[in-house]
């Protein structure tokens, strides 16, 4: 999911959202509600303003709405708040006009950026949905998350967490574990480590990094796990049999 970059931009305009897929079916998108809708202007901009005259660069504050589930089996909620700023542009005959744009912060539930298998450890699946819920607003909390979330991956594989009294170090826990799996992919793993370190250390990761982050990762778990493998050989094995026929 991580892969389509125009799912994930910084900011959009004030209702055309990207079609988020759906935190809790997975097949539907999320939709804004235009009616939920809401932005209220913040205090030092509102007195700027009455004081100066309107100017699109000092208009700006808050802004709420709904987001819902397309899949009518579905219709899952989704709150979203963040600032707004107003910018100038040129309307359809060129004319200079003012458009808003939204810079969320908050996503709740938020939308996976990238598919979780369902043989991922339990554990390590929900470190990586607290890192989906902290990519709007707290990048290097995000990126912490994916670090905890290969932690568990080793707890789950029965890689020790402790040598005698002394606890083991995570790059080393990554060696056990490619040592112990032909499929570890210890290259992967590091670089995730690197980033949760980043984000750890330094409290902040770039959206891109974070992102790519995502996308390796989500294809190491399809491969370890044999999510995306074994779908493609059951369909192949299909293709075979019936020589396409079906």
């Amino acid at each position: 999911m991580a892969s389509n970059r125009e799912l994930w931009p910084e900011f959009f305009n004030e209702l055309d959202f990207p079609a988020f897929p759906c935190p809790s079916c997975s097949r539907g998108r999320l939709v804004v509600d235009p009616e939920t809708y809401s932005k209220v202007r913040s205090g030092s901009s509102d007195l700027h303003l009455q004081e100066h005259g309107y100017s699109p660069d000092e208009d700006f504050g808050r802004f709420t709405c709904i987001m819902v589930c397309s899949s009518k089996s579905c219709r899952e909620v989704v709150t979203v708040c963040g600032d707004y700023t107003e910018v100038e542009t040129y309307g359809s005959r060129r004319e200079i006009t003012t458009a808003t744009q939204n810079w969320p912060h908050f996503m709740e539930p938020a939308p996976p950026l990238m598919d979780i298998p369902g043989e991922t450890p339990t554990e390590a699946a929900k470190a990586m949905q607290q890192s989906f819920n902290s990519f709007w607003g707290d990048r290097g909390s995000a990126a912490n998350r994916l670090r905890i979330s290969v932690e568990r991956i080793m707890d789950a594989h029965g890689i020790p967490r402790e040598e005698g009294r002394n606890e083991i170090k995570l790059f080393k826990r990554i060696d056990q574990f490619a040592e112990k799996y032909a499929g570890g992919s210890k290259d992967t793993l590091d670089a995730l480590r690197h980033v949760g370190n980043l984000g750890s250390h330094d409290g902040d990761v770039s959206r891109e990094a974070l992102l790519d982050a995502y996308e390796v990762y989500q294809e190491w778990l399809r491969n370890f796990y044999r999510a995306y493998p074994d779908r493609i050989k059951v369909l192949t094995d299909r293709l075979i049999r019936s020589k396409g026929k079906y």
